[in-house]
């Protein structure tokens, strides 16, 4: 089959990202069909080395950083990453590099007869992200990749990618997200994510929540799974981060110094910008002090190049510079405040416009709440094609009260039009709320 009808026939089966049942039906997860498919496919995950990422808030971005590192170090890497923003050949790459379309079509049409055989089996059809999950198994291990870097699609215990044996598990901060799916508290979220550790397999543990960093070193103790820690400085500590602005005074890259026990990394440059990624890329760099223990050569300069080069779209990217275009795929409260923080220390502007979308499952007046001490004006809309997306009409409603000027528009085009339309050439516009909407304004910034 050609490229398209592999799309379609990928289609064909549940999307649970998509699905207006998300809560219901991922509590349905079960490791069951990925493991029938992957034995069908012959195993292709147990001959990767894997990293494990899981985590609530940047394990992207901390995935990206750090298969950009092991890239630079020399390493065949692969990257599976999820959602998608404009084509879902970003949810597999090989050094930087997406699956091209034929490769895709190439393997989707290999796999199909496994995909039919485990469907009609007593486990049920499979679903749209456990084909993608096999796929990039199947093509990192034919690729013979020397690395496989996996970010988790949802929780830890039942998605799909929990099914390696790992060299080495990363946890991201936690937050309480997805609440209705993983738990209430910190606690019985940081049980779903902690269940990726594995027996004798070290652990690189980001700064946590006190009650999910309990859980979390209790479960490594019981595996015998070594700790080793990201030590970010507090936000409030002076001369942590350094803004690399260019010649019109534009922020373009951080700078900062990391420390390790047994290595320094003194003026790392970083095209991401937020405090949040100076604490991913200390989680990054507790990685690869992991992996040198664990054998693994990283030439200093690796790690220097991995960060400065690094290519991760929709996490404050800027696309416009007069007037000022931000996209950013937030979508909770705690990377909302991350977000908007950034926006006020790192950009000068007139007046923040921001364009708004998100799912039916967010934490609407929570985020409203941040956002109306960032934003001059809100212009709410909707993202196409999604039954999870809540429509404009109650974000208005939800933040009349709380954002002086607050309009709806249908679509994110002619939201993203309205906003350039009377936007001073100072001003700020921030499109956010939803990774679905950063690909669409991505996809309309580019036709443009």
């Amino acid at each position: 089959m050609d490229y398209q009808a592999a799309l379609t026939y990928i289609e064909t089966f549940i999307d649970y990202e998509r699905s207006l049942d998300f809560s219901r039906q991922a509590r349905l997860y079960n490791l069951d069909r990925i493991s029938l498919l992957l034995n069908q496919l012959g195993n292709p995950h147990n001959r990767l080395k894997v990293i494990h990422i899981a985590g609530s808030k940047g394990k992207g971005s901390t995935a990206a950083l750090l298969a950009s590192v092991l890239t630079q170090a020399g390493y065949k890497t692969g990257l599976f990453t999820s959602p998608h923003l404009i084509t879902p050949r970003e949810r597999c790459r090989i050094d930087g590099e997406l699956i091209s379309a034929a490769e895709a079509a190439f393997y989707i049409d290999r796999m199909k007869p496994a995909i039919e055989t485990v469907s009609a089996s007593e486990f049920g059809r499979v679903s749209f992200f456990e084909i993608y999950t096999a796929l990039a198994f199947y093509y990192f291990a034919d690729k013979a990749t020397d690395f496989a870097v996996i970010e988790v699609g949802l929780g830890g215990r039942l998605d799909a990618t929990n099914v390696v044996t790992p060299v080495a598990t990363v946890i991201t901060p936690i937050s309480l997200e997805h609440t209705a799916i993983l738990g209430e508290t910190y606690a019985e979220i940081a049980t779903e994510k902690a269940e990726i550790i594995k027996d004798g397999c070290p652990l690189v543990l980001a700064p946590q929540h006190r009650d999910a960093r309990a859980v979390i070193e209790k479960v490594a103790n019981e595996r015998n799974a070594s700790i080793i820690e990201a030590r970010p400085h507090r936000a409030d500590c002076p001369s942590i981060q350094c803004l690399v602005k260019d010649d019109d005074g534009v922020p373009v890259a951080q700078q900062f110094d990391v420390e390790m026990d047994s290595e320094s990394y003194p003026q790392l440059t970083l095209p991401l910008l937020g405090y949040h990624q100076y604490v991913n890329a200390t989680t990054v760099i507790a990685a690869i002090e992991c992996l040198k223990q664990e054998g693994y050569a990283f030439p200093k300069t690796s790690v220097y190049a991995g960060f400065k080069h690094v290519q991760w779209q929709g996490r404050i990217q800027q696309i416009m510079s007069s007037p000022f275009v931000v996209l950013d795929g937030a979508h909770s409260p705690v990377s909302m405040e991350a977000l908007c923080l950034t926006i006020r220390e790192s950009f000068r502007y007139t007046r923040a416009i921001f364009i708004v979308s998100l799912m039916k499952d967010k934490n609407l007046k929570a985020i409203g709440d941040i956002i109306s001490k960032t934003a001059d004006t809100v212009i709410a809309t909707q993202v196409s094609e999604n039954p999870r997306v809540t429509a404009p009409e109650a974000i208005q409603d939800t933040w009349s009260g709380t954002c002086e000027k607050i309009t709806i528009c249908p679509s994110p085009e002619k939201a993203i039009a309205r906003a350039l339309t009377f936007a001073a050439p100072t001003d700020l516009i921030c499109i956010t709320g939803s990774l679905y909407l950063v690909g669409q304004a991505l996809e309309f910034f580019k036709s443009q």
